[in-house]
Parts: structure tokens; sequence; C-alpha cells
């Protein structure tokens, strides 16, 4: 079943442009090495607080990257600029409602 990542961590505002210019490969990285590997997104909440969504076919898949994600450079570049991992959670999609017309 979908499921998505999501990761909420801080990174120092003044290196914004490093976070996200380590995005692509990171993104390359988790499609080319990871099953099950959808999309990603990335959220602003605040000056330095961030969300990660990424969504996985299952939950196993994600599971498995996590074991797979830090030994890939384009990875560690960008989760070297975490100052702070607040929190993460998984969640499987229980309903989805796409609206009509």
């Amino acid at each position: 079943m979908t499921t998505f990542e999501l990761a909420r961590f801080t990174v120092d505002p003044t290196r914004t442009d490093e976070l996200l210019a380590a995005r692509p490969a990171m993104a390359a990285e988790l499609k080319e090495h990871c099953p099950g590997f959808i999309q990603l997104w990335l959220l602003r909440l605040d000056e330095k607080t961030w969300l990660d969504v990424v969504e996985w076919e299952t939950r196993e898949d994600a599971d498995r990257a996590l074991t797979i994600v830090p030994e890939h450079p384009g990875c560690q570049k960008m989760f070297g600029l975490i100052e702070e991992v607040i929190g993460m959670d998984h969640g499987e999609v229980a309903d989805r409602v796409v609206p009509v017309g």
C-alpha cells in the first residue's frame, strides 16, 4: 500500500541554497537505488524548519531505503546539512479523494 514518509528537520537558514542544490542528486539516487521510490517533495515550514515528504510504493520499500541511502554521496550531502531531525513518521494511504470536475 502506498506509504508516505514525513521527515521534519532543521537547516541553518544560511545553507538553504545548499539544501536546495543537493536535492536533485538525492532524488536521482533514490530513483536509481531504492526500489519503490515514487516521488519527493520538500516543504518549508518556517525560516529553518523543513518537511521532506517521500512517497513509496510500500512501507517495506521505505524501511529498506533507510539502510540504502546512507551509502550514497548525494544523500550524504543532503543529510549533512541537517542540524536536527525533529521527527520522522510513516503513514499508509487510507483514503484518497480526487475532486470531480
